[in-house]
């Protein structure tokens, strides 16, 4: 019972930024249908307002917040840029590992920031989650080549 409330919340709260447009939207209806404000000029600068408003709203809600540091290494690890570089350059870059791990091939671990679960407007959160700490994975070759990246998120 308890779980089943707890999503059901979840699933509200992940809507408000919808209910707040439909409002908007009603609220818009009702002004353009009105006769209480005879200028048209101001029934046109308030449904612009109001548009405005309900676009800034759909277009800047998200469902995580990534910090500066995951961001720059969530885009190094997808574009791919260490790869073909050597420990070397890969120092030299991302400064020393947090962590080095030698098995069959060499690994290292780098602190790659934190970001949060949740429903966030621009970057207030509306609904809070969770909070998960980044590491990005260097994987070597054989040859001490970076063969590919890696984003691992811990909770």
């Amino acid at each position: 019972m308890g779980v089943v409330l707890f999503l059901l919340i979840m699933f509200v709260i992940s809507l408000i930024p919808y209910i707040i447009c439909g409002i908007l939207a009603v609220i818009f209806i009702s002004i353009t249908h009105t006769k209480l404000i005879k200028s048209k000029v101001l029934k046109i600068l308030i449904s612009i307002s109001i548009l405005l408003c309900v676009c800034i709203l759909v277009f800047n809600v998200r469902d995580e917040r990534l910090d500066t540091l995951c961001a720059e290494m969530n885009e190094i690890n997808d574009n791919q840029i260490l790869i073909g570089m050597s420990k070397e350059q890969v120092i030299e870059l991302l400064g020393e590992p947090e962590e080095q791990i030698n098995e069959e091939s060499i690994h290292y671990r780098y602190n790659a920031g934190s970001f949060d679960k949740g429903l966030f407007l621009f970057n207030t959160a509306i609904f809070f989650d969770s909070s998960y700490g980044c590491k990005l994975w260097v994987h070597f070759d054989e040859n001490g080549k970076v063969k590919h990246t890696s984003i691992q998120y811990i909770a």
